[in-house]
């Protein structure tokens, strides 16, 4: 996997604000499963467009270098904010768009980690760093979750915490 310096920077300010998603993908990148790489020349008109304009039609730095890098490079772009996706979905259609939670739902993912670890993963992402998660998946995240910690995410809907605390 892959990370604009661009993206990687704002997740590391995100610390100052008591986010932590900085730590995790400082963890990955120590072991060599993520690489920070600068953004390619060739990417920098897309990123530049997606960051100058009217506020309604632009995103933050973050997510408009890895919507430029993966551009570049053919890849899939890994974003979590609706504003990001529903711009990609527009400007890029060709684009391949997945979320946090649709990386760690995915086969892969699930072939190396025990139910117990997916659900920790799942529920340090909500819990800390406030993932979204798609309306599609919201099912299969409280399954994999259980209801105690479901209803202990804020960033889940209030109606998905609700319907946990209905169950007991």
């Amino acid at each position: 996997m892959i990370i604009s310096n661009i993206a990687f920077g704002e997740l590391e300010r995100g610390r100052d604000k008591g986010r932590s998603a900085a730590n995790g993908l400082a963890a990955l990148i120590d072991t060599g499963h993520v690489t920070v790489v600068d953004l390619p020349p060739a990417a920098e008109d897309v990123y530049l467009s997606l960051v100058a304009g009217r506020a309604n039609q632009t995103l933050d730095d973050g997510e408009a270098a890895t919507l430029a890098l993966a551009l570049d490079l053919g890849a899939t772009a890994l974003i979590d904010e609706r504003k990001a996706i529903g711009i990609a979905a527009t400007r890029f259609p060709t684009l391949n768009v997945a979320t946090t939670t649709d990386l760690l739902l995915s086969d892969r993912i699930r072939s190396v980690l025990t139910p117990a670890d997916l659900s920790d993963a799942l529920f340090a992402t909500l819990a800390e760093a406030r993932m979204r998660v798609p309306d599609h998946l919201l099912d299969e995240v409280c399954a994999c979750l259980g209801p105690d910690k479901t209803l202990l995410c804020p960033s889940l809907p209030a109606r998905v915490r609700s319907a946990q605390k209905s169950d007991f």
